[in-house]
């Protein structure tokens, strides 16, 4: 009996043991380990070695053993000095534990890599506080008012792929006559296009104050940005502004998606396609060559969708786009509702079209509709 007491004693501590490192865990989270956690962190160190991307023609277990040996020594790399020394003190000291059946070796190489895990941890924790401050400015730099107007209906939505994202939009109403919009994406995720993003939206703000047109505002951002960002690096946007004297609309693009307007009277949606390239690929004498405005008067019932690509590309199972074809289906079935419903109608597609509620890339939103 008391045998038998002490051994569901400890089987009950392994079950605890258990559930303590089971809690919170679910299907999704485990496939999303194996295939795309692991996937993302061997594509990740896979681009600090020297390995080309072509596949080999034959593989033998002399080519598997480099690429194995390539992969680890960029692990390594990726440690800090320090860390790298212990950590190759605790495979060194496993390996002698083994071959020696020697449990002390074994059991210190186990506290070295488990020291070592808590200190990449709690790295990994700093930065994640950092980013839930950075992601905490990037929405607090959202309008926190959508902008009432006796002419117009707004409704918006932004969701980053990460913690925080490239993708911003703004809606300005600098007098009761005007109202203008941007939607934009810059060409990157992660920290550094949340930087981009939150400047680029700032001098929007800025110049969205002032009396000059929209082709005028990108060609003032991009005289300011252009000599200041990485090679490589552009941001999309498109502007709208709304002249609510003139019950138009004037478009500006610079190399963004091409904005959706649904016509209410002949329940048809236009894509429209004024001329324009992206922010800080060009300084502004060609950038201002390149850049047309397009103006719509607007009857009630008409909508305006502006949107990133993240909606666009966004990819089924299958590897299908749900691409401006879907895009433009939603806003059909869904045009005669108001522009929160239209949005909520255009989310639902979508989650049903991917499968699943989270976004391959950022997406960004705002639909404007005539009341």
């Amino acid at each position: 009996m008391r045998l038998a007491g002490a051994l569901n004693r400890r089987l009950k501590k392994i079950q605890d043991f258990f559930y303590l490192c089971t809690s919170g865990l679910n299907h999704r989270e485990i496939e999303q380990l194996l295939k795309k956690d692991t996937v993302d962190a061997y594509t990740y160190l896979r681009g600090k070695t020297g390995l080309t991307d072509h596949p080999v023609k034959r593989r033998t277990v002399k080519s598997l053993f480099f690429v194995v040996k390539e992969i680890f020594i960029s692990f390594m790399m990726q440690l800090t000095p320090a860390r790298r020394l212990f950590y190759g003190l605790a495979i060194a000291g496993f390996v002698v534990g083994l071959l020696k059946v020697d449990v002390f070796y074994i059991l210190a190489s186990f506290v070295i890599l488990n020291l070592l895990l808590a200190v990449e941890l709690v790295d990994k924790l700093t930065t994640r506080d950092e980013l839930e401050i950075a992601r905490e400015i990037q929405l607090s730099l959202q309008p926190l008012k959508i902008p009432e107007s006796h002419l117009l209906s707004i409704a918006t939505y932004s969701q980053p792929a990460r913690m925080v994202g490239g993708d911003f939009f703004d809606i300005v109403q600098p007098n009761s006559d005007r109202v203008i919009s941007i939607v934009g994406d810059v060409a990157d995720k992660g920290v550094s296009a949340a930087l981009y993003a939150a400047y680029t939206q700032s001098m929007f703000q800025s110049f969205a104050q002032t009396d000059i047109s929209p082709s005028a505002i990108f060609q003032n951002i991009n005289d300011l940005i252009c000599k200041r960002m990485r090679d490589g690096d552009f941001i999309t946007a498109v502007i709208a502004f709304f002249d609510l004297n003139q019950k138009s609309v004037t478009i500006a693009r610079a190399g963004h998606n091409w904005p959706l307007f649904y016509c209410a009277d002949t329940r048809t949606i236009t894509e429209l396609k004024p001329m324009g390239i992206s922010i800080g690929m060009f300084e502004n004498v060609v950038f201002s060559e390149r850049m047309e405005e397009q103006k719509l008067y607007l009857k009630r019932g008409d909508l305006l969708l502006l949107y990133s690509d993240g909606i666009t590309e966004a990819t089924n199972p299958e590897n299908l786009m749900f691409d401006v074809a879907g895009l433009k289906k939603a806003i059909t079935e869904s045009a005669h509702e108001s522009s929160e419903m239209l949005i909520d109608h255009i989310n639902s597609r979508l989650r049903d079209f991917v499968k699943s509620d989270e976004l391959q890339d950022d997406a960004t939103m705002v639909v404007i509709k005539v009341k």
